[in-house]
């Protein structure tokens, strides 16, 4: 899968660059355009895929075998709200700790490589970043670097972020890919996987 993040990052920056209007499902579409360039069929790739442990719940991209392995892929993108108005951040950073905890379940069900796709703009990388908000030691990975999310991980965060979570879990994730891209923008990709 590496070759075709590397050649989505590249898609994602000229689309960026060209100030394109972006949406969640353009980025899961320039993935899917850089997936079929990198050797993998259309018919090879599910979107909308049942989750296998989440009652309705869908996975956004599944791949049946991928090279001996199913593949699942969570994308999630935090754009700038319109009228430059304020996000709500702390909700959103729980949300994105869900849609992980949404890839660890998958793992757990099936026997995947589970990855998640998360891209930004400059208010949530900033308050990602943020060493007092307690989220820079993840944000902040680069390739090949993992961290273990644990009970620990969790004590103190805030209600808010708690409740969009919806629980805690234990997870070891690892760092694919960290770049910054055109218009603020941040590209995290990270596999995550059960904790040993």
């Amino acid at each position: 899968m590496r070759q075709a993040f590397e050649e989505f990052s590249r898609l994602l920056e000229l689309r960026l660059a060209s100030k394109v209007p972006t949406t969640e499902d353009s980025v899961r579409y320039t993935l899917f355009a850089a997936m079929l360039s990198n050797g993998i069929a259309a018919e090879e790739v599910v979107l909308e895929y049942p989750h296998p442990a989440i009652e309705r719940g869908k996975i956004d991209t599944w791949l049946p075998n991928y090279q001996g392995r199913p593949v699942s892929i969570e994308f999630k993108y935090d754009r700038d709200p319109p009228g430059g108005k304020n996000q709500p951040k702390t909700q959103k950073a729980g949300s994105v700790f869900r849609d992980m905890h949404r890839q660890l379940l998958t793992c757990k069900e099936t026997s995947a490589d589970c990855y998640f796709v998360y891209v930004t703009t400059k208010e949530m990388a900033v308050y990602f970043n943020n060493p007092n908000n307690g989220y820079q030691s993840i944000f902040g990975l680069q390739p090949d670097q993992q961290f273990e999310i644990g009970h620990d991980y969790f004590s103190g965060k805030p209600m808010t972020f708690m409740t969009s979570l919806g629980g805690e879990f234990e997870a070891r994730i690892f760092c694919i890919m960290s770049r910054s891209l055109p218009q603020n923008h941040e590209l995290r990709i990270y596999k995550v996987e059960a904790a040993s």
